[in-house]
């Protein structure tokens, strides 16, 4: 027993200090700047929450409407950084930035694209069976938030641009300025301060737009600024045809990501349209809920993407043996991570529901839902680094459709049936994704490990 567990630590030992420890250096600045953009979200929340729980759950609406559709667009450029990750470890380090242009081409069509179908749902938003309260607020902020969809997918390519090449800290940088400047533009245009009148709801919308464009200018500057990009950038332009051939590998690998993250997006943005159906304080206790949720998730998410990252350069280098020991680390980080999360959702119930000041007929359904979400922290995290290490392999077709099975054969009918057909309310529809994140996170995982063994590895 004591040779088995010396063995067991020097395993271990050798999985951080080889894996574990740079994985979390990489990590670490893409998870406070997840943090920065879901502090977005909670400052939003919490300034838009003292307006009363109509405009609470109409600002959920859109941001359910709108990041569901930012599920096939952020989809598409996630592939920037696998693509980009992918050449560093190949290599081949004066090609990136044709996968930068590129991806800016890309960005511009699907913002194009979302604008279109976010206008088609605000001129239509009736069909969405929602409250008279939510009907009157959220077309005319949503309207608002469409006009943030260009300088958000240009940012976001930039930040792919620069994650991928391991320059995880510009994003962080970038992301907090537009925390300060968000909050701020918030509580002017919300409340009206500073000779702003006060504008209500739509005061937010009009402060996630200048925030964003001041988020895409502060990214532009650096990518043409930054001495650390200087080794990266081509001697001369590169050709057009070039430039359109990595367009096509974009596509090729974008749109499996998209499908993955629609499918997952669209999930828990149907389940809130759902949740809409039982009422307005039903309806601001998910919204509340989920806001803490994902606050946890991010700092997973970011670990997962750092993964995706590593596991991209691993591929690239062709070292089958990395690509091992680099799914290791991160699902083991990743389990212990969410078990913390778990007991601290169960301990600390009570108080996260009191930081949002919401209205005291909303906290009975706040408390149940946190207790949920303690149950799925484990499975959603687990997911998160099944997902994006099949990202970093390039195994995008079959994290696609694992999505696609999970959360619409599974986790949305489930959803329905518990919630509304079984009438158990806004817990039931939560219980129905819990149970396709962890049928997410088991499939996702057994595909990583299997597809290791037969890997062909295409640079």
């Amino acid at each position: 027993m004591p040779y088995f567990c010396a063995a067991v630590k020097s395993k271990l030992s050798a999985l951080y200090a080889e894996h574990i420890k740079p994985m979390l250096a990489l990590a670490w600045p893409i998870i406070l700047g997840q943090l920065g953009m879901i502090l977005m979200g909670v400052a939003d929340t919490l300034m838009v929450g003292r307006l009363g729980s109509a405009a609470l759950a109409s600002a959920n609406q859109a941001n359910n409407l709108f990041f569901m559709v930012c599920g096939l667009t952020f989809g598409v450029l996630f592939s920037v950084s696998t693509l980009v990750s992918i050449k560093i470890g190949a290599g081949k380090m004066k090609e990136v930035f044709m996968t930068y242009r590129a991806g800016l081409w890309v960005s511009a069509i699907l913002a194009l694209v979302q604008t279109v179908i976010l206008q088609l749902a605000v001129h239509r938003f009736d069909w969405f069976g929602q409250s008279q309260e939510v009907n009157a607020l959220t077309p005319s902020y949503l309207s608002i938030l469409t006009w943030s969809i260009y300088p958000m997918l240009l940012y976001v390519t930039m930040k792919q641009f620069t994650d991928g090449l391991g320059f995880t800290r510009l994003s962080m940088y970038i992301t907090f300025g537009g925390l300060g400047a968000n909050v701020l533009l918030n509580y002017a245009f919300i409340y009206g301060h500073w000779g702003i009148p006060a504008m209500g709801l739509d005061g937010a919308g009009y402060a996630t737009f200048l925030s964003r464009l001041l988020m895409l200018g502060a990214s532009w500057w650096l990518i043409r600024k930054h001495s650390a990009l200087q080794p990266y950038r081509p001697d001369q332009a590169a050709a057009w045809r070039d430039v359109w051939a990595e367009t096509r590998q974009i596509w090729t690998i974008g749109l499996p990501l998209a499908l993955q993250t629609f499918a997952e997006w669209a999930c828990f943005g149907i389940s809130g349209i759902m949740v809409g159906w039982l009422g307005k304080h039903p309806h601001a206790a998910h919204t509340v809920a989920l806001n803490v949720a994902s606050f946890t998730f991010m700092v997973a998410s970011g670990f997962a993407i750092a993964g995706s990252i590593v596991a991209g350069n691993a591929y690239g280098e062709q070292n089958r043996e990395k690509l091992r020991k680099t799914g290791h680390a991160v699902l083991l980080v990743l389990a212990l991570f969410e078990v913390v999360n778990a007991l601290a959702f169960v301990v600390f119930a009570r108080p996260l529901a009191r930081l949002y000041s919401v209205e005291e007929p909303v906290m009975p359904y706040i408390l149940p839902l946190l207790m949920l979400a303690a149950i799925f922290q484990l499975a959603d995290g687990i997911q998160a680094g099944g997902m994006n290490l099949l990202r970093g392999i390039k195994d995008v077709r079959w994290s696609g459709a694992i999505s696609v099975l999970s959360y619409w054969v599974v986790s949305l009918p489930l959803s329905y049936g518990l919630g509304i057909y079984l009438d158990w309310g806004v817990s039931g529809i939560w219980l129905g994704f819990t149970v396709g994140l962890f049928v997410a996170a088991l499939l996702s995982v057994r595909r990583f490990y299997l597809q290791l063994n037969r890997l062909t590895f295409e640079v």
